[in-house]
């Protein structure tokens, strides 16, 4: 069990974005593997004796990337309900691996891990649906991001950013979408529209402000105030609070040991009211 001593898992949401965001820079290369909680060490221990390198010194893996071999690292995430994801990450796929390895920047199949997604790029591309559109579900929301150099940051699932311009919509032009013919349109008044905007953009600020979250959030507000224009003579739209940015901070992390004692509902602080949207 000496190995299981050198492996952690992070405690929060955000230390593990932050933490695959660091390294899959050099090691874009990822496996996800799921597990029982209370089977996480063993499945570990396993990676490890597969991949040896997970419990080497960075200075080792750095030669292995240098030499052209494989680099593998472990990220284990926070769990929820019973199960926790394990990230394996690489420079290059080892040879002879049982896992299944994607490239995390697959612009067309991005990373995903609960309600968020990879991104790599300097621009985050806008959500286009029309009002129509995202009430109707006529099609999916947005342009999958092509971009394939910049800065590394996690975004907000597709399903997600659907998801919450659909209750937006839905909020401010009434409640179930457009009503049917010879039905008028069951809206909420100025008044109450505007509180419960306004809650959910508080509920929006329970994610971790990272730089691609942030954006998805501020494009969310701004179609708030689109829609809130179009459809409603009050001039009063709901503004807004500006989202905190979260600074890059040290790891969270506690043995993986410990995993089985894991409390979500404390560790998981920025998440408490955020709920999981496929």
């Amino acid at each position: 069990m000496v190995f299981l001593r050198m492996l952690v898992y992070h405690k929060t949401v955000k230390s593990a974005l932050q933490g695959v965001g660091l390294l899959v820079r050099t090691s874009p290369a990822i496996a996800v593997i799921t597990a029982p909680v209370e089977k996480a060490e063993v499945v570990a221990l396993r990676q490890v004796k597969r991949h040896s390198s997970i419990t080497a010194s960075r200075q080792v893996r750095s030669a292995l990337r240098a030499a052209g071999y494989a680099a593998v690292q472990l990220v284990v995430m926070p769990p929820k309900e019973g199960e926790v994801a394990m990230f394996l990450l690489s420079n290059i796929p080892p040879a002879g691996s049982r896992e299944d390895w994607q490239d995390a920047f697959d612009p067309d199949i991005p990373l995903t891990w609960r309600n968020y997604e990879l991104f790599r790029g300097s621009v985050i591309p806008k959500d286009r649906e029309t009002l129509s559109e995202i009430i109707q579900g006529a099609r999916g929301p947005g342009e999958t991001p092509r971009a394939n150099s910049g800065a590394v940051t996690w975004r907000l699932k597709r399903a997600v950013r659907k998801h919450y311009r659909t209750r937006l919509a839905r909020l401010i032009t009434g409640r179930g979408g457009w009503p049917d013919a010879g039905q008028a349109p069951q809206q909420l008044s100025d008044e109450t529209a505007r509180t419960q905007v306004l809650l959910l953009a508080e509920h929006l600020g329970h994610y971790p402000g990272l730089r691609g979250i942030r954006a998805d959030v501020f494009s969310l507000a701004q179609y708030s105030t689109r829609v809130w224009k179009s459809t409603r003579r009050d001039p009063h739209y709901p503004v807004w609070s500006t989202m905190p940015y979260s600074q890059f901070s040290s790891p969270q992390t506690a043995p993986l040991s410990e995993l089985t004692t894991h409390l979500e509902e404390g560790a998981d602080a920025e998440e408490e009211f955020v709920e999981d949207h496929d």
